[in-house]
């Protein structure tokens, strides 16, 4: 669905259910997916806070764009993978938005090789298979600090080459790519492992925005609490998650030294559970 759409129907609708608040008008990036855009919507509602949406397009590379927050004519929300670096230059809302599943990832390997993952449980299990990762990926420098052998590529028509002539073994997928592009006939994914290391898509305003916020904050943990969050995870992702058979998988987790410390790891209804035995070292 549209998030300027979604955005201006339920201000239209919410105008007298919240007219002794101030509307708040929001700057975000464009476009948005429908899951983020229906998510944004409802933890806004949860809030109380009215507020009018403002699409944002044509913004430049992630690094650039989150210094645009709270700047003059520029942007007032931005949601991204979370860093130290990131959580220094703007303000984070510390509840990640995807439940964690951009940490789980699928090999993608040779139909040559079916059983590569075969009985592998940790990452020293794992250690001579030649992973094949994009330059820019933030899995990049994870699978760096896990000590795992790595090439890396710069487009996909590189990647699928790579893999078909064995040069590498497997690329590892996110959860969410898979089923999402036709596989060349050569290709095929794993069934016995999934890698995971811990990860969280957060929202981030400017420093100052103190409002926006506490107003995305209280709208998480509220749908969180009534169900309606784990209402709309489902709608958008359990058909995926049930295709890739993701709980009877091995879960082989990589430490991320990129998570900040801050991260609410400890907050269970935050994060997606597989029902998985982990494998540690």
């Amino acid at each position: 669905m549209n998030m300027k759409v979604v955005c201006l129907l339920f201000f239209f609708m919410g105008t007298s259910t919240y007219a002794n608040n101030d509307v708040l008008t929001i700057r975000y990036q464009s476009p948005a997916n429908d899951y983020i855009a229906e998510l944004f919507v409802l933890v806004l509602d949860k809030s109380g806070q009215k507020f009018n949406c403002i699409p944002v397009k044509d913004l430049p590379s992630q690094k650039r764009t989150i210094l645009l927050l709270g700047k003059d004519k520029s942007l007032d929300l931005f949601w991204t993978v979370t860093n130290v670096k990131r959580e220094e230059q703007a303000l984070a809302v510390k509840i990640p938005l995807d439940r964690g599943l951009l940490g789980y990832r699928i090999p993608l390997i040779n139909k040559r090789t079916p059983d590569l993952f075969k009985n592998k449980q940790n990452t020293i299990d794992i250690r001579k298979v030649h992973f094949g990762l994009r330059f820019d990926w933030p899995d990049l420098e994870i699978f760096k600090q896990n000590e795992l052998s790595i090439l890396s590529f710069s487009s996909h028509s590189q990647a699928n080459n790579l893999l078909k002539s064995g040069r590498i073994d497997a690329i590892p997928d996110g959860l969410l790519e898979v089923g999402s592009y036709k596989l060349q006939p050569e290709l095929t994914y794993d069934k016995h492992v999934v890698l995971y290391y811990p990860s969280a898509v957060y929202f981030f305003v400017a420093k100052e925005n103190q409002v926006l916020h506490d107003a995305l904050e209280k709208g998480l943990n509220l749908s969180l609490k009534d169900g309606s969050w784990q209402k709309l995870f489902d709608k958008h992702f359990s058909h995926v998650i049930e295709n890739v058979n993701l709980a009877k998988r091995t879960l082989i987790r990589l430490d991320n030294p990129t998570l900040p410390r801050t991260a609410p790891i400890d907050i269970s209804e935050y994060w997606y559970n597989t029902n998985n035995k982990v494998s540690n070292e």
